[in-house]
């Protein structure tokens, strides 16, 4: 039967909420382990629990990457492992030689050079001397620092101390790598050549686990995914599905925060609070008043998240003032994070035409069966222009807002600064 080289059972992690709770609660601690009491696994004042019963495990050569939002744990969980940090809760199991890369500055000491602190790193992997000396100029090419070896790691860039901790702990004959956040350093040929040397230690049986905010990386490396939500497992899936999560939990974070934004600005100048249908902005000359965006999906209900490919319904309701409004038209303009009026809808664009309004009121609506919006989250403007005289009579910016999550593991190495797919006849033919 296999043995498992990474076992972590019921694992967890409390921190102080204060430096004072932290240095009387660690003060505490210290006591109870040395009487034989070991810690207190409840949650005092002040105290929160920053990884909480996590349990996994990990074979040879199984490769897990980590994903969350910022302060979901995924660092103390490494340190943890690493040996860094002790558990409040549960225990973690390593078998084998631990190669770790968690910190910008790799653990060097600044006031020794590059070659000492290479010795000093390897043998706290568990290398021999014969063995560093053996594999050292291995590992100062592979940094690509042949002419600052010599120089204390005090005057290195934050580039240069990764790159040299990066080769140390993959060159050190590693039974298990654990890295955080570190495979964007450098150029293009040196993030080339790590996750080159990372796909190789996969094939030699190494067990990697992979800290990543970035879908692609965890994608390129990893066969399995953890997400981590304020320290809580969900549970490790295939690596597909946990990229997924973490870009759609990404996109309902940052409509939450641009909704918090909003309606932090409208509480400041007076105005009501917002809910996921929102006022922004409001002018023009008030002869017709959009009362209301809605976006409504097949099913005809209110919602604020859609995934890729789901049609939907912009329903606008409008009340005219004027007895009458001629070549009138009814506009909405769709903005993403990045780029201002990706699509403009309106009766006029849609299909030639004008409509007349007299004093009421109206409901509109334009559906969209297939919109091809990339995941992402975008904003709806709404506007009455009266066409021929070129005058909005009503305007309100950033009416409603929309996420677009991921259903397509296509969009995981995608530049996310495109906003719509288009549709396309593909053909292949094979010339010679």
């Amino acid at each position: 039967m296999a043995i498992s080289r990474v076992q972590v059972e019921g694992l967890g992690k409390k921190f102080g909420l204060s430096l004072r709770n932290a240095l009387k609660y660690g003060l505490k601690d210290s006591v109870r382990r040395l009487t034989g009491r070991g810690k207190d696994q409840t949650l005092r004042p002040g105290e929160f629990w920053a990884l909480k019963d996590v349990s996994f495990s990990l074979m040879p050569g199984d490769s897990l990457g980590i994903m969350g939002l910022n302060g979901s744990g995924k660092t103390t969980l490494l340190r943890i492992l690493n040996g860094t940090y002790s558990p409040d809760a549960g225990r973690a199991t390593l078998r084998g030689r631990v190669g770790a890369l968690i910190a910008a500055g790799a653990g060097f000491s600044p006031m020794l050079t590059g070659r000492e602190n290479v010795f000093i790193s390897g043998t706290l992997l568990g290398m021999t001397p014969t063995e560093i000396r053996r594999k050292f100029d291995e590992i100062v090419a592979f940094a690509e620092l042949e002419q600052f070896i010599d120089m204390p790691v005090r005057n290195y860039s934050s580039g240069m101390s990764v790159r040299l901790g990066f080769a140390v702990a993959v060159l050190g004959s590693p039974d298990i790598l654990l890295v955080d956040e570190v495979l964007a350093v450098g150029d293009l040929n040196f993030q080339k050549k790590c996750f080159e040397r990372i796909q190789a230690l996969r094939q030699e049986g190494v067990t990697i686990l992979l800290v990543s905010h970035a879908p692609g990386s965890i994608w390129a490396v990893c066969d399995k995914g953890l997400n981590l939500h304020h320290g809580i497992s969900q549970g490790i899936v295939p690596v597909e599905d946990a990229c997924r999560r973490y870009e759609d939990l990404n996109i309902q974070a940052r409509a939450a925060s641009n909704i918090a934004a909003t309606t932090a600005a409208n509480i400041a100048a007076g105005a009501p609070a917002l809910s996921a249908t929102y006022e922004g902005t409001v002018g023009g000359t008030g002869s017709a008043v959009i009362e209301k965006l809605e976006i409504l999906n097949d099913e005809g209900h209110p919602v604020d998240t859609l995934r890729f490919g789901q049609g939907f319904t912009l329903r606008m309701h409008v009340t005219v003032h004027e007895e009458r409004i001629q070549h009138a038209v009814l506009r909405t303009i769709i903005d993403s994070e990045i780029n201002k009026a990706i699509a403009v809808l309106d009766n006029y664009e849609l299909r030639g035409e004008f409509f007349e309004l007299v004093r009421g009121q109206y409901v509109y609506e334009m559906r969209i069966p297939n919109p091809r919006l990339r995941p992402g989250v975008y904003r709806f403007s709404s506007a009455v222009i009266q066409r021929n005289a070129s005058i909005h009579l009503f305007y309100i910016i950033n009416h409603a807002q929309l996420a677009i999550t991921n259903s397509d593991d296509r969009f995981l190495y995608a530049d996310f600064r495109a906003n719509i797919q288009l549709d396309a006849d593909i053909a292949l033919r094979k010339l010679a």
